[in-house]
């Protein structure tokens, strides 16, 4: 580390010290001026959960210059509004022990520190309880012993007035230090969100107050608005609102308008603050749990969704068995196998037996009995079944108990459903050959070196005893100097995604199970080529059942794979210009505005539509049309950055995403745009062309609407740029609606 760092983080050290000390006298001062009520006593004490708060969220660990910035903060502050320099001494002893000792608790029992902005509920309710009780409770009961012997104070009335009045602090201040973020203070800025903020606090502290001082059930009756307003409102709002209420209880005892209590020292008497404290701490609670419970299911709700389309994409079918109430449910994937829609089977717990092959029930119902017994980990069987065209289809079944009663027996089994059949088709043909290959090898030599697809075959020792002149082409190498060579000699496949070899067997017991097929293998060849084949490889059992060897059959599917992507590209892609189409630009947005509201990010949107267009599919025909959008969407996109997003959202409109949230660079964009298209020379047929464009400017943050929203104040403010007469641009203000005002930006005249 070098010297000018080691001197920053000295000064940092000091900095931050400081600002400790200072929020400390602030909390102190505030406590003291709100409930003052005898000599440095106070009915409700803000500094310790506010020091508390300040060390708790920092990454370095609280020093002494952190407890020195204390002290000398609680010793002024009561020193300040009159306590005597005894009482003040005393005071400095026992909130820096309770401030310490709330943060060893934290870390040995909440997670450690520092402690993450909006923690859990489960993790806030656990640090509220160490704070506010556990490390009250001791210090407090220290501080009674302490004084007891040295005034003659009462233990218990002492501890519990250090206890509540802190424990009140804590209530108070840490569900607004905590949950506090920048992101949160601006979605609160908001004027909408302020305002209803103000009325939803009035409204409590005005229900509080005819509470105390008129009700004979006071604060039950001010807990039921803040429980009424807990899961409407967001975690910031709710610990504002808790914190005004919670102050103006306090306030309202403190003056005497609460029957049944006194000002002063009255208002310490009976659990006033600790009623104060549930009555904040336990809305904010169930608040917290339900917004947790939201997310939780917004997140499970998402996952399902996620696992459904992996299911549909994979093709399996799912079965889910209440074995306990037997009920069984077949998912739609899983009637589809059988050729059925979902209307056309029900949830017979027997179906799937009915449809089972008879030559297959006996060996199929062994199989889910043992693993019903337990004598296996998982069901897993293959067996034919019949479809609804009558033709009997392999399917490959696995399941397992996620559920068994007290004695053993299975009360819930969830399980998939596979079409094999054309894996299990090439496995009898692969199986029939291998068992000819014995008596007729000769045949099945020529037979194999004349079919259109790839064959290596391979000993038990996975050396290469054959490969047809297809495996030649496709390997690059010749039989003769691959005979008697490892397989990895001329055959090197791997999946294209994960990068696992799949030309090595699966061996278990020595003995390749069960045939593997797999279209998304690449083949490496010697010489570093590569190309996508479609292979599978398949065991070659002897008479004694014994492994002798496999066979690979494998096809060149580069054609296939290269299809598949180019569709995937037109899918998202306008096919007249190459730009992103308008569903792919409708995501993109989507996401944008989804990733502001995370972090804040802003971007900025541009609507273009062409100016003049038209006449030139009327004069000159659609395809001198196409070509001339052509030539607008190179220039649209030579006249910004490289990650700035275009699409041509149909006909003559076009769109762009700028990545940039500088409103000067949005000018300058829509300046390089207009004259970009203002300076294109289109001829065609002789004839010249010239258009512009009308450009409607706009920003994509978090407080800017959904992406519908934002696409349409871009779409307005084209339309201003339209109605003042073209070849210009316009911005539309933030926070207005699609139809709002819109300003207009420099007009860039470089057209006619």
């Amino acid at each position: 580390m070098t010297f000018q760092h080691r001197e920053r983080r000295g000064l940092d050290k000091y900095l931050s010290a400081i600002a400790l000390g200072f929020g400390f006298w602030l909390a102190s001062a505030a406590s003291i001026l709100l409930s003052r009520v005898g000599d440095g006593v106070a009915a409700v004490w803000l500094a310790s959960a506010v020091a508390f708060v300040m060390l708790v969220r920092r990454e370095r660990r609280t020093g002494i210059l952190d407890y020195a910035a204390l002290a000398v903060a609680t010793l002024v502050s009561n020193l300040q509004f009159g306590s005597s320099l005894t009482s003040g001494l005393l005071y400095v002893v026992f909130n820096l022990g309770q401030t310490a000792l709330a943060l060893l608790l934290v870390d040995k029992f909440a997670g450690g520190l520092p402690v993450k902005a909006s923690p859990s509920v489960r993790t806030f309710a656990l640090i509220l309880f160490l704070t506010g009780v556990v490390a009250d409770s001791v210090t407090g009961l220290i501080f009674a012993s302490f004084t007891y012997a040295a005034h003659g104070w009462p233990i218990f009335k002492t501890a519990w007035t250090f206890l509540s009045s802190n424990a009140l602090g804590y209530a108070l201040v840490l569900p607004l230090l905590l949950y506090g973020s920048k992101p949160a203070l601006v979605l609160l800025a908001e004027p909408r969100a302020l305002l209803r903020l103000m009325l939803v606090a009035a409204s409590c502290v005005g229900l509080a107050y005819l509470a105390l001082t008129y009700s004979r059930f006071p604060f039950a009756l001010t807990m039921l608005p803040l429980m009424v307003f807990a899961p409407r409102l967001a975690s910031l709002e709710l610990a504002l609102v808790c914190f005004l209420t919670g102050v103006a209880c306090v306030a309202i005892a403190m003056t005497g308008l609460m029957p049944g209590l006194h000002s002063g020292i009255e208002v310490l008497s009976d659990g006033f603050q600790v009623s104060v404290a549930i009555i904040v701490s336990t809305p904010f609670l169930v608040g917290l749990s339900i917004e947790q419970m939201r997310e939780d299911h917004a997140r499970l709700a998402e996952l399902e969704t996620r696992w459904n389309f992996a299911l549909v994409s994979a093709g399996q079918g799912v079965w889910d068995a209440d074995i306990r109430n037997n009920k069984v449910q077949y998912s739609t994937i899983w009637k589809n196998l059988l050729g059925y829609e979902e209307s056309e089977l029900g949830n017979d717990p027997e179906l799937w037996l009915k449809h089972v092959h008879p030559d297959d029930l006996d060996r199929v119902i062994a199989a889910d009995l043992d693993h019903m017994q337990g004598k296996v980990p998982v069901y897993e069987v293959e067996f034919r079944m019949r479809h609804k065209s009558g033709r009997w289809i392999w399917m490959l079944d696995r399941g397992k108990a996620v559920a068994r009663e007290p004695d053993g027996r299975v009360a819930r089994a969830i399980g998939s459903m596979t079409d094999i059949t054309e894996r299990k088709e090439a496995e009898e043909r692969l199986l029939v050959s291998a068992t000819l290959l014995a008596d007729e090898k000769e045949r099945l030599r020529v037979m194999l070196q004349s079919i259109g697809d790839a064959v290596i075959g391979t000993d038990a020792e996975n050396r290469i005893t054959f490969m047809n002149p297809v495996a030649e082409k496709l390997t690059g190498a010749t039989s003769i100097a691959a005979l008697g060579k490892p397989l990895g000699f001329v055959y090197r496949a791997v999946d294209e995604e994960s990068g696992r070899r799949l030309d090595e067997p699966h061996l278990a017991d020595n003995r390749l199970e069960r045939a593997e097929q797999n279209s998304r293998a690449v083949l490496v060849r010697s010489d570093g080529t590569r190309f996508s084949i479609r292979q599978v490889v398949s065991p070659i059992l002897n008479e004694n059942n014994e492994f002798g060897g496999s066979v690979i059959v494998f096809q060149d599917f580069t054609d296939a794979r290269t299809l598949q992507r180019q569709l995937a590209h037109a899918a998202t892609h306008d096919a007249l210009t190459g730009l992103a189409n308008r569903p792919s630009f409708i995501r993109t947005v989507e996401d944008l505005v989804a990733k502001s509201r995370r972090d804040a990010s802003r971007y900025q949107l541009m609507f273009i539509d062409l100016d003049h267009f038209k006449p030139v599919n009327d004069t000159s025909g659609h395809a001198a049309g196409d070509a001339l959008l052509r030539k607008v969407a190179s220039a649209i996109k030579g006249a910004l950055a490289p990650t700035d997003i275009v699409a041509r959202l149909g006909g003559d409109e076009f769109a762009v995403v700028l990545m940039s949230a500088s409103h000067g660079a949005g000018e300058a964009a829509a300046i390089a745009i207009l004259e970009a298209v203002s300076a294109l020379e289109f001829i065609w047929d002789g004839q010249m062309h010239r258009v512009s464009s009308s450009i409607g400017l706009t920003q994509i943050c978090a407080e800017c609407g959904e992406a519908n929203e934002i696409i349409a104040k871009a779409d307005a403010a084209c339309y201003a740029a339209k109605a003042a007469g073209r070849n210009c641009a316009f911005v539309a203000l933030p926070g207005l609606s699609g139809n709002g005002v819109a300003t207009p930006m420099t007009r860039v005249a470089t057209g006619t």
